[in-house]
């Protein structure tokens, strides 16, 4: 079986140099302007680095069709609709590139060369981002100040001379009708691409308009339902508008555009027609074209088959997985989502897409081009798939991009605590066990294995937070890994079983069903913050009254800590046991001999060392050597957890 080094080739701008954000970032207006990174710019590289969902595949046909004439039937009005990071902006464009003349080289089954236009007769294009318009201070092209929606369309539309047919309504900031628009854009098949237009909304209700009678928030309202009858009234103009969830920040003016569409049905009896950027299914295609040159198939179905086998093998063992592992379409999801595990992008894709500076597939491209970059200037062993795991923390942009960039800054402790740390001199608690139980015999460091996955788990505050054990072992095994190794090392993790003191986990808490990371620390801080406190000695005193107390003279006379033969009564009264300090003496059970303070106290008697009379009547109680620093530790911890009133 290959590794992902040997079976995947990643692209040049993944793996040389510092990663841009602008590799991530796409932004409509800069494309226009001629001022974007070559990656959107050059429409050669864009095209190229485009995985053609579906979604993107039907716009492209529904606008080229109407414009080029061949489609006349085709939607007028499309209007795209996800969450931030969906690939909206990504389609728009891809459509402005296709408006221009250029012809989509390397992407498949985009669309047919006769319905788009060469580079002489290229079609009309307007972009409008409403996040770039500026209401309060307007935007200036030269001489010319534009303060609204329509004054920009106008001027990319046809500069100048477009908006001298606009300009008052421009300046009054009053929406014109469909006769104005009609003048623009004339018989030239017009694109008018609409980007985030629900923060332009909240910006122009502090706008009043000339007249005093409005604001530019009502007025680009009553644009917006012009604009739509105007396009279903034109053969050659395709308005896309591009809109958020109802969820993000922008709700209030988000349902405002809402009502647009509904008035608009009401009057030219069309329907809209709403597309979705990227398809669930879609995600690790896209994200596998855009990460990498080239991937070998048969090591795909390989890797996938030698997972399924491991996944088998545990189930008939009695290891309990998700029942979705012993399914045939798991293995499918493997291969469909190789190089990386299917519950990677999983977890990206339904938990950490949800929070809103995330970005979805934006954010999961930004995190996973860090993560190969990262892992082919390592090259672990035995790296058959990108595990959740493999999500390095200790990289500076991947911990900002799961904390700082997510408004998650608080977990920055929970990770230089409990996963990895980078701070100077100390190391986080996973690494302490890890390098305790198994990276000293060569196996994996199951503990950061472990937590990683957990942490990304419960970047989420919602129902969905955390990670269950089965999951867990779905996520984290490989080939020729023993789930028993995860579970001993969630106990110790988790302060159930205690190898040496301090190495449980601060921060993680297990409710029942989900193991989960949070910023609240759990009980075990709070004890290992006590033990701080509780010497050696303290313990050692605590066990010896300890053991005074347990055994006490009843049936027996109980001789405690003898040193010396006098201090070892010799006659025929009650038998005496005599408990031999740990400190003074100790065994192990598989030994047979015995040490010199027992054999001197055995044989002698008294002051002048007499021999013993009584030999058959002492019973000796010495500890096995390997549980006294145990026995202490559990005391150490028992006097911690009576200090906080828990015992």
């Amino acid at each position: 079986m290959r590794t992902i080094f040997n079976s995947c080739v990643p692209r040049d701008e993944v793996l040389s140099g510092e990663l841009r954000d602008e590799m991530f970032a796409a932004k409509l207006k800069n494309v226009i302007d001629g001022k974007s990174d070559p990656i959107y710019q050059d429409p050669d590289i864009f095209f190229r680095n485009t995985f053609a969902t579906q979604g993107l595949i039907t716009l492209v046909h529904e606008v080229c069709g109407r414009l080029s004439g061949s489609k006349p039937d085709s939607n007028a009005f499309i209007r795209l609709e996800t969450s931030f990071g969906g690939g909206k902006t990504h389609n728009l464009i891809a459509l402005y590139h296709l408006a221009k003349g250029h012809s989509p080289s390397g992407v498949e089954g985009l669309v047919q060369p006769n319905l788009l236009p060469d580079n002489e007769n290229s079609w009309a294009v307007a972009g409008i981002v409403g996040n770039d318009m500026d209401p309060a201070n307007s935007v200036i092209h030269g001489d010319i100040t534009v303060r609204t929606i329509w004054g920009e369309i106008a001027w990319q539309i046809g500069g100048k001379t477009a908006y001298e047919l606009i300009r008052s309504s421009d300046e009054q900031m009053v929406a014109p009708g469909t006769q104005i628009l009609d003048m623009i854009c004339g018989d030239k098949p017009t694109l008018i691409m609409l980007d985030e237009l629900a923060r332009h909304l909240r910006q122009g209700l502090a706008v009043t308009t000339a007249n005093g009678r409005s604001n530019l928030a009502d007025q680009t309202v009553s644009f917006l339902m012009a604009l739509i009858d105007f396009a279903v009234s034109k053969p050659n103009v395709s308005v896309v508008l591009t809109l958020a969830d109802s969820k993000d920040a922008f709700s209030t003016e988000t349902e405002d555009i809402h009502q647009v569409f509904i008035e608009s049905q009401r009057v030219s009896a069309r329907q809209e027609f709403v597309l979705t950027p990227t398809g669930e299914s879609e995600i690790s295609k896209i994200v596998t074209h855009r990460l990498f040159k080239s991937i070998d198939s048969a090591s795909a179905a390989e890797v996938a088959s030698e997972y399924s086998s491991m996944f088998t093998d545990l189930e008939r063992k009695g290891i309990d997985l998700p029942a979705k592992a012993q399914r045939a379409e798991y293995r499918s999801e493997i291969i469909d989502n190789y190089p990386f595990h299917p519950e990677l992008l999983l977890t990206l894709n339904r938990k950490t897409s949800t929070i809103p500076n995330f970005q979805k597939t934006r954010g999961a491209l930004r995190l996973l081009a860090r993560t190969v970059r990262d892992l082919w200037s390592r090259k672990p062993e035995n790296t058959w798939l990108i595990h959740l795991h493999d999500v390095n923390l200790a990289v500076p942009h991947i911990k900002e991009d799961l904390t700082s960039r997510l408004n998650k800054s608080v977990f920055k402790s929970v990770i230089d605590s409990d996963i990895v740390s980078t701070l100077t001199g100390s190391k986080a608690h996973s690494t302490l066990i890890d390098e305790s139980l198994w990276l000293g015999s060569g196996k994996p460091a199951y503990a950061y294995r472990i937590a990683t996955s957990v942490l990304i788990n419960s970047l989420t505050i919602d129902a969905s937070s955390g990670i269950e054990q089965e999951e867990l072992l779905l996520t984290t095994l490989t080939p020729g890994d023993d789930p028993e190794h995860i579970r001993r090392t969630l106990g110790v993790m988790m302060a159930e079983e205690r190898i040496e003191a301090a190495m449980a986990c601060w921060y993680l808490h297990f409710n029942g069903q989900k193991y989960r990371f949070k910023t609240e620390p759990s009980l075990e801080m709070m004890v290992q913050q006590e033990l701080s406190g509780i010497g050696r000695t303290i313990s050692k005193n605590a066990v010896d009254e300890r053991i005074r107390s347990i055994w006490q003279s009843r049936h027996m006379q109980t001789v405690y800590r003898p040193e010396e033969a006098a201090d070892l009564p010799d006659d025929s009264g009650k038998p005496k046991l005599a408990i031999i300090h740990y400190d003074s003496a100790s065994t192990t059970s598989d030994s047979n001999e015995v040490s010199d303070l027992v054999s001197k106290l055995f044989t002698y008697s008294g002051a002048s060392q007499s021999y013993r009379t009584y030999k058959n009547n002492v019973l000796f109680l010495v500890a096995d050597s390997s549980k006294i620093t145990r026995m202490v530790d559990v005391m150490r911890r028992h006097l911690a957890l009576e200090r906080l009133n828990l015992i």
